[in-house]
């Protein structure tokens, strides 16, 4: 790859995240994209807080939290460096006492450590992943007071999220402060990344200058999400052998659809009685459909593999004949841009996918099949046709892995994300 002298000017990148290695879709993109800007010789280091719903207490059960950051950060690339942001016992236990105290003092204590660290590297821009309460505000603090420009990343609709979350309308409490917390950052930061041009056009909407925001769509690594890749071991492990295969990995929630997988059970078992749906993933609404499933005698219709790391992933997809996309009509996942979308087309995938904003960007009819989020049995009927249309599927599949290989993957995505520094950076 050819490198322009513009790319030399950026010497050095500070991150920051919850995660590292990442562990979620927001924190993903931003290490994907880091990756391929350290490619091309800059130094990225990783400054990593513990998120706030953790230190609040809402922690997955399969993740080993402290016990994760209890060694160094693992080498993952020669020109990527990273620190853990972690407090000591009082701190902690603070937090289970008097949460608002633990926030305030938890910030200024992050920002301490945070501001030594960009001293001590000496980034020529700092990048929050996302403008969340921890990540966002004390990148925002750090940067301002060792006066780095700093450009924050808005994968998602945090907010909506978070009211999704606790069930809850935009108009409450809780939901209100973190979109107070959200475009506030947004406003103080110089430059925006969303994933979407929704989230760009709901950024512009809250009174965000669009020049300042620049639209950067989550990837793929195509060389990792192949189609080729040898699925034997997979298939049996999972007694997949044989069967036609239906795919729905992450986030194991009805917020993202997975309460649909019962009807596409049901009419699965009477019409593609040799199929599976494999649920790669985790989530809270995961054991009341396996529940519901095996007392209507429907178990068998669905394989739940548990989640697994990164790494793993492109196997499941390899193995699978149909992909699922079916987020419902609601504004995270209109803002949304899903990891896996990209990687079940990677993949090579037939994708079955709703007409949510974010998606829609994406995928169009030639590339998958889309169908209305609110229409249950239109969502059945697009794997059912699949399941009996193997030229369209592999016509999918090719334009598909296509797609991502011309315009979604990380490669290209990085350059644009260097290119959005050098130009910041060319301006102080």
């Amino acid at each position: 790859m050819t490198v322009s002298w513009r790319l030399n000017r950026i010497k050095r990148l500070g991150i920051f995240v919850e995660h590292f290695p990442p562990f979620l879709g927001s924190d993903r993109s931003v290490f994907e994209l880091a990756k391929r800007i350290a490619d091309t010789g800059v130094q990225v280091h990783f400054i990593v807080t513990q998120p706030l719903r953790y230190l609040i207490g809402q922690r997955p059960a399969d993740w080993k939290y402290l016990k994760n950051w209890s060694s160094p950060p693992p080498k993952v690339h020669k020109n990527i460096s990273a620190e853990y942001l972690l407090l000591g016992k009082r701190m902690s236990s603070l937090w289970s006492m008097f949460k608002p105290l633990a926030y305030l003092l938890t910030i200024i204590l992050f920002t301490v450590m945070s501001i030594r660290a960009l001293v001590r590297f000496n980034p020529s821009v700092v990048i929050a992943a996302h403008a969340s309460p921890i990540v966002g505000i004390v990148a925002l603090l750090s940067a301002k007071l060792t006066t780095k420009p700093l450009i924050v990343g808005c994968p998602d609709w945090m907010s909506a999220y978070a009211a999704g979350l606790v069930n809850e309308s935009m108009n409450s409490f809780k939901p209100v402060i973190i979109q107070l917390f959200e475009f506030t950052l947004y406003r103080l930061a110089n430059r925006i990344f969303a994933a979407t041009e929704f989230l760009k056009k709901l950024l512009v909407s809250h009174g965000l200058n669009p020049r300042k925001i620049v639209v950067i769509p989550n990837g793929a690594d195509a060389d990792l999400f192949n189609p080729d890749l040898d699925v034997s071991d997979i298939k049996k492990k999972y007694r997949l052998d044989n069967r036609f295969i239906v795919l729905f990995t992450g986030h194991l929630e009805d917020w993202a659809g997975i309460n649909l997988v019962y009807d596409l059970a049901e009419r699965l078992n009477e019409e593609v009685p040799n199929s599976t749906i494999l649920l790669v993933g985790a989530g809270g609404s995961t054991s009341n459909l396996l529940t519901r499933l095996a007392r209507s005698n429907l178990g068998h219709m669905v394989t739940h593999a548990g989640l697994h790391p990164y790494e793993e992933m492109p196997l499941f997809n390899a193995a699978a004949d149909v992909a699922l996309c079916i987020f419902p009509d609601t504004p995270v996942a209109h803002a949304a841009s899903p990891l896996k979308l990209f990687e079940y087309l990677s993949s090579g995938n037939a994708v079955v996918a709703t007409r949510v904003a974010g998606t829609t960007e994406i995928v169009d009819s030639s590339s998958g099949v889309l169908v209305s989020p609110k229409n249950t049995k239109e969502i059945c009927d697009a794997v059912v046709e699949l399941s009996k249309d193997s030229e369209l599927r592999n016509i999918l599949g090719i334009t598909g892995r296509k797609l991502v290989e011309e315009k979604y993957n990380w490669s290209k995505l990085g350059r644009r994300l260097l290119d959005v520094c050098e130009n910041l950076d060319s301006r102080k």
